[in-house]
């Protein structure tokens, strides 16, 4: 267990170390990734679907922060769509931008989930980024997880449809579909409710005075989730959805694993429970420690 402590600790000091170097791999990481997922749902603009432009735009993207990333993953998915239909574009651009008035309203910071979402969409793991908001974030991001699910859901819709909208003969517009198959389909309301529920879930448990409470909390988490999500496909009858919600399941736990081994540190076998007092209260305390493993001190002789 020493061993796993102290090579978490090397890594943190390792990365805190070189710590704008690894922010700018990291924005340019995302936005790699997020180019390609743009490319592989839809590529309909031979410019920006080209690789050496997307390797050009993730290297500059590696000197912007989270938020900047996000915004220029949106005006690439626009000027893409925009090649589907002016349509398409239009109302993508119009989900976005309520989408951001509406976190403004309710202050949330968390406005890339509007876009990295739909990119964790694309590996059938959106629920990713309702954990990593719950697990790290205030109940404020809920909007930004649900924004997000809209934005991820529209463009779903509108992929499954692309060769009927690019039919010339063909009468579907992006209003119908926008009906029928959003506003009017169940299985929207289930995703939509999968998210909200996880986090949630996740959110109240990670606050919980309980002992391993991150753990619980991406355990319940993904339960609930898995729950909802089950029931949509089999009363929608889309039971060749299941195999993916699974390998996506898999993918946030390990995530969920992944962010309590490096950002929590508590000591669970030595809580202590405290008890003081002032002029107007009596108080309980229970105190978890954090997990400190003592260096080793090296002598060195000289010979």
């Amino acid at each position: 267990m020493n061993a796993f402590i102290r090579l978490r600790d090397d890594i943190r000091r390792f990365i805190l170390s070189r710590e704008m170097i690894f922010l700018k791999i990291w924005s340019a990481l995302i936005a790699f990734v997020g180019l390609m997922c743009i490319k592989s749902n839809f590529g309909y603009n031979d410019t920006v679907s080209q690789l050496w432009v997307s390797i050009i735009i993730a290297i500059i993207s590696a000197f912007f922060p989270i938020q900047g990333v996000s915004l220029i993953l949106l005006l690439v998915l626009l000027i893409d769509l925009a090649e589907l239909g002016a349509q398409v574009a239009l109302v993508a651009l119009a989900l976005v931008v309520i989408g951001y008035l509406v976190c403004a309203y309710f202050r949330s910071k968390n406005t890339y989930n509007m876009v990295m979402v739909p990119v964790c969409y694309s590996f059938h793991s959106p629920y990713v980024m309702a954990l990593g908001t719950g697990l790290m974030s205030n109940i404020n991001e809920l909007c930004s997880v649900i924004c997000g699910t809209v934005t991820a859901y529209y463009l779903h819709v509108i992929k499954i449809n692309a060769a009927a909208i690019l039919d010339e003969t063909s009468d579907v517009s992006v209003f119908s579909l926008l009906n029928e198959q959003l506003l009017k389909s169940k299985m929207f309301y289930f995703f939509l409710a999968a998210m909200v529920a996880m986090f949630l879930v996740v959110y109240l448990l990670r606050q919980a005075s309980i002992n391993m409470s991150w753990i619980v909390a991406n355990f319940a988490g993904v339960a609930v989730e898995f729950i909802i999500m089950i029931a949509g496909f089999l009363l929608t009858s889309q039971k060749g959805e299941i195999p993916g919600l699974i390998l996506g399941n898999i993918i946030v736990l390990v995530v969920g694993f992944i962010l309590n081994y490096f950002i929590l540190d508590l000591d669970y076998s030595r809580i202590e429970k405290v008890q003081f007092e002032d002029d107007d209260y009596y108080y309980y305390v229970t105190a978890v420690p954090k997990i400190r493993i003592v260096e080793e001190e090296k002598e060195v002789k000289k010979i």
